[in-house]
């Protein structure tokens, strides 16, 4: 069990740094389209229509799905004055209680996404722009962003009960 257990969260590891690299072009590839859209503003005269639209959806993808990758390199903001000033035993519980906490948060996060996705695909709701984009595929991201920051923080679980279970410390700072 233990073993296909730290398989799986290899592979989900995997599948996370694959879209941390995804959102890094989708960072660059944003950039591009707003100083194309500046360019064309400023010099040209004539903004593209499309560019501000697209790079709304971007930075709602980028912001869900880049979660999971912030949450896996430990780039959330923590706060450990408490956890400083406890014995290893009391801060590793603290650790766990946080992470169940943090658990039960993303889950209820996507449950709720779910139904905000069902809507979106049954109503089949569109954007207010001349593209009328179908808003199904850009709120996708959001659904797909908290099953893996679920799936994530349960990776952190797995792996704080173990080092827990082998008498170590759970650190709390991110990888050097």
């Amino acid at each position: 069990m233990r073993r296909f257990a730290d398989g799986l969260a290899r592979i989900i590891d995997r599948i996370v740094g694959a879209l941390g690299t995804i959102c890094g072009v989708i960072v660059v590839f944003m950039g591009c389209l707003i100083l194309f859209e500046v360019f064309m503003r400023y010099v040209v005269g004539r903004p593209p229509l499309l560019a501000d639209e697209l790079s709304r959806y971007m930075l709602v993808a980028l912001t869900f799905l880049g979660m999971s990758y912030v949450w896996k390199e430990k780039g959330h903001v923590r706060v450990e004055a408490l956890a400083t000033r406890l014995s290893r035993v009391k801060a590793n519980r603290l650790r766990m209680v946080t992470l169940v906490i943090a658990l039960v948060f993303a889950v209820a996060l996507f449950v709720g996404s779910l139904d905000f996705i069902e809507r979106s695909f049954s109503q089949n709701r569109t954007s207010d722009s001349w593209m009328h984009m179908p808003l199904k595929y850009p709120e996708s991201t959001i659904v797909i962003g908290f099953l893996l920051l679920a799936t994530q923080v349960g990776v952190s679980i797995w792996r704080a009960v173990g080092i827990v279970r082998s008498g170590g410390a759970l650190e709390e700072e991110a990888p050097k």
